[in-house]
């Protein structure tokens, strides 16, 4: 729904030397609402839940945004014990403060927050790290942290290993 696909996939399909590009996006779409709207994806989701083996690794994620949500959804699918600390009232991050209600309903961004919570995600709204829990806090909870804050202004964290290869902003 909000990726620019007309960009990364259709401008390069191959099918566009010979003609018109496939419309990935509006296919995209109408499969996932086709499977939302006939219960598929809730039925794949009942499949998929008693063959998860839980795990004994807690890890916490901060920020509830699309990078957040999804590094929660593979955790939780690969067993993890994961709880998400988002900052705002509301999880979404860009989903829900960013993008308007006609390109994204707020309806479809919480059918997708409901997986998550049966896939045992647990969500803590309203908790400011550094203020409401510390960083330190998290680390000794904790196995892993996930910093998924958002493509604000970074604002990177004075810890250990901070400047290694493969730490990025979101910007």
């Amino acid at each position: 729904r909000v990726c620019p696909q007309e960009d990364q996939c259709e401008a390069p399909c191959v099918m566009g030397k010979v003609g018109e590009p496939i419309n990935i996006g509006k296919l995209e779409r109408f499969v996932a609402d086709y499977a939302r709207e006939h219960g598929i994806d809730e039925e794949l989701l009942q499949e998929i839940i008693p063959k998860i083996e839980k795990k004994k690794e807690k890890v916490a994620i901060i920020g509830a945004g699309p990078a957040g949500l999804t590094c929660a959804a593979e955790l939780a699918k690969d067993g993890y014990q994961v709880t998400i600390f988002e900052a705002l009232h509301k999880p979404g991050g860009v989903l829900v403060y960013g993008i308007p209600e006609f390109r994204l309903p707020n309806d479809t961004i919480e059918k997708e927050l409901e997986k998550l919570k049966k896939l045992g995600v647990e969500m803590k709204t309203d908790y400011i790290v550094g203020r409401t829990v510390t960083l330190d806090e998290l680390l000794e909870n904790y196995d892993a942290v996930f910093i998924g804050t958002g493509a604000g202004t970074p604002k990177l964290p004075n810890v250990p290993g901070i400047n290694l290869n493969g730490i990025y902003s979101a910007n």
